[in-house]
């Protein structure tokens, strides 16, 4: 079915994707505009139902005419901005990221992009995610995804139900669609922002309005003046008063819904303010090319954010301006062509705008995971920093280090798993920890060849030894208690009392456990709980290590504690690198006064331990990290961290070179040793 054209709608297309522009052009008044792409939901869910439900009451809709005008419409900007991009991608984008974006690609044209950037990101609004070329994609993935789904659902609905009731089915959908939201933005807000279950409501709200459009009554003129204005408010107030802090979507989201909806409503009268302004010609003109300008805009902001482009207002203005050109361009010259009546067969027309590009696409990425990113393109410098970036921990441990969460059972191989003087024949050192202990092997390494002792290392992926500490867990994303620690502790207790070493490591994120992740919108996350309380974070973790080397003193071994990785913040791993690719000069050091306030709740119940037992010793990087004044991310020219807070490999050995140049080496050769006793271990862990 064909609807009548309306400009007030193009001029609602408008707000919303000028509202997303200046958000993500960073206009810090527009902190809510994101909400743009809700206004976009209702939109699409009202057009989609409009056009399809009348013939699917009739049986006269056709599933392929539906899919394959879906095909038309959307894919060929997609395609025409896809390749664009890639190019830009291959000439701008590290190794690493490089490999990143082409899965993203696949995933964008398999429909499955919110999937991909819920699983693959700390969140929409994590310092990262807004260096993601393809991040904007998700929301068209979601629309795909209602679009597969909601003609299917209406012609069941109507064979078995009949089209009163199902519409009334479909507003019982929406409230628990809405109910849904609402739980997951507070128990799953990663997943709420990105995936089709927690954003199906606003589609619904435009679908319902398709559906009881012939039973509403017409607004009148005073309606249509009144309660349009109060929709632009649903919209703006938002738009302006929410920020990425804000829960969302669920209800937060249900207001520049409801304000789409009345719009779209009042505006079938012609009248009022609200209608006025909407049927503006620069707003139509900016509504008839938002798709190809929503679109365009996200590629350029990635880059200038991905290479560190300061945002000072000349920019911005220029990067909306060429958003807006581009858009134009894309709307007249790839858009335009693909309307009207189509000239080639439908098969020749999903084998051009779709089965090709996929196979190109795949081509593309598997060429570019089988390559690592092409590194072959730098001059040798820069190879050898991108090496170092790419010398992960999680790859160079292999079975040593665990990523995921659970129990520590045969995964972890002592044959595989040695430091230091490998050919000694007993193993004098373990180390255990999470993710920050296994991310200085490369430096323990270095410290125990020098002091000619072999070691093992045994870690998973946020985890501490805290032996003594039964009922305390860690807090994980979707409010989720991960009982990791009692689940470890008797297989590190059993190598430490087995294994006869003159020194036991500790290492951790420490920071993390007592006040969450310093990332954006992650900080109550990783931190120690226990249930119903009764403790404070600090008290569990003095407590679980006060455990943890009695456990250690008690087997002859002497403790040592990693006393804390600085944590540098999202992009100063790669801060050096780009530096030198883009000509730009970026600090890539944080302050020393900003590190010591993170590390200063562990660093005074260390300073207690020390207290306790005086043999315990230390290993700090800030030996040789830190300056006076600053912490820095590279050492020089090597790089020395694989993300915000995780050492790299090179980095590692590097620094573990610097503490033994400058015989800051505390560990000693001497002390009867005896090998460790895997089996045991593994019975234990088998419990």
């Amino acid at each position: 079915m064909e609807l009548n054209y309306r400009r007030d709608i193009d001029g609602l297309r408008a707000i919303a994707v000028l509202l997303v522009v200046l958000n993500h052009v960073r206009f810090s008044a527009f902190g809510g505009g994101y909400i743009g792409v809700d206004v976009f939901f209702v939109i699409s869910g009202y057009l989609i139902t409009r056009k399809t439900a009348p013939d699917l009451a009739l049986g006269h809709f056709s599933f392929a005419d539906f899919y394959l005008r879906r095909v038309r419409r959307l894919l060929p900007a997609f395609v025409a901005m896809a390749v664009v991009t890639s190019v830009a991608a291959a000439c701008i984008l590290l190794p690493r990221d490089l490999a990143s974006y082409s899965k993203s690609l696949m995933a964008a044209l398999l429909s499955i992009a919110n999937v991909f950037f819920w699983r693959a990101s700390n969140g929409y609004f994590s310092p990262t995610a807004d260096e993601l070329p393809l991040l904007h994609t998700w929301s068209l993935a979601v629309e795909e995804q209602y679009y597969l789904f909601w003609p299917v659902l209406l012609l069941l609905g109507y064979r078995l139900l009949g089209v009163r009731r199902c519409g009334q089915v479909a507003v019982l959908l929406a409230l628990a669609g809405l109910a849904l939201s609402e739980w997951a933005a507070r128990a799953q807000p990663n997943a709420a922002y990105y995936l089709l279950h927690a954003r199906a409501f606003e589609l619904l709200v435009g679908s319902l309005l398709a559906l009881y459009w012939e039973r509403l009554p017409r607004a009148s003129a005073g309606q249509a003046r009144v309660l349009g204005l109060v929709a632009l408010a649903l919209i703006l107030v938002p738009a302006f008063t929410l920020d990425h802090y804000s829960r969302f979507p669920g209800v937060n989201a249900l207001w520049p819904c409801l304000g789409a909806a009345l719009l779209i409503w009042t505006g079938e009268n012609g009248r009022g303010p609200a209608r006025w302004l909407l049927a503006q010609r620069p707003l139509v003109f900016i509504g008839l090319i938002s798709y190809s300008l929503y679109l365009w805009h996200w590629p350029l902001m990635a880059f200038t954010n991905y290479m560190e482009v300061p945002k000072e207002l000349g920019l911005q203005l220029a990067l909306v301006a060429a958003s807006v050109a581009l858009g134009a361009l894309s709307w007249r010259f790839v858009e335009q062509p693909f309307r009207g009546r189509p000239r080639h067969s439908p098969r020749l027309i999903f084998a051009g705008l779709y089965a090709a590009p996929l196979l190109v696409g795949a081509l593309a990425v598997g060429l570019t995971l089988k390559f690592q990113g092409f590194p072959q393109r730098y001059d040798a410098n820069t190879a050898a920093m991108v090496e170092a970036l790419d010398s992960t921990f999680a790859k160079a441990r292999g079975s040593c280090f665990i990523e995921e969460f659970g129990t520590m059972a045969t995964q972890w191989s002592p044959d595989r798993c040695r430091l230091g003087a490998v050919d000694r024949p007993r193993a004098e050192v373990l180390l255990v920890g999470d993710s920050h202990a296994a991310a200085s092997t490369g430096m323990l390494d270095v410290l125990l060849k020098d002091a000619g002792l072999r070691g093992y290392d045994m870690t998973r992926s946020g985890t501490l030894y805290l032996p003594g500490l039964d009922d305390v867990h860690i807090t994980r994303p979707g409010n989720r208690l991960d009982p990791s620690i009692q689940l470890t502790a008797p297989v590190v207790t059993q190598a430490i009392r087995t294994g006869g070493y003159r020194y036991v490591v500790l290492g951790g994120r420490w920071p993390m456990y007592l006040e969450g992740m310093s990332e954006a919108g992650l900080s109550a996350y990783n931190v120690l709980q226990r249930p119903g309380g009764g403790a404070t974070p600090a008290e569990l973790l003095r407590e679980g290590l006060d455990n943890a080397l009695r456990i250690i003193v008690q087997s002859g071994a002497t403790p040592v504690i990693l006393a804390g990785i600085p944590e540098i913040g999202a992009g100063r791993d790669t801060c050096q690198v780009k530096n030198r690719l883009f000509h730009t000069a970026n600090d890539c050091s944080v302050e020393l006064g900003d590190v010591a306030r993170r590390q200063e709740p562990f660093t005074l119940i260390l300073d207690d331990l020390k207290q306790r037992y005086p043999q315990l010793l230390t290993l700090d990087p800030k030996a040789v990290t830190c300056d006076a004044q600053r912490c820095h991310s590279a050492l020089d020219g090597t790089p020395l961290y694989q993300d915000g807070n995780h050492l790299n490999v090179r980095g590692s050995r590097l620094i573990g070179e610097r503490l033994v140049a400058r015989g800051d080496n505390p560990l000693q050769v001497e002390g009867a040793t005896t090998e460790l006793d895997a089996q045991a271990i593994r019975q234990v862990a088998s419990d």
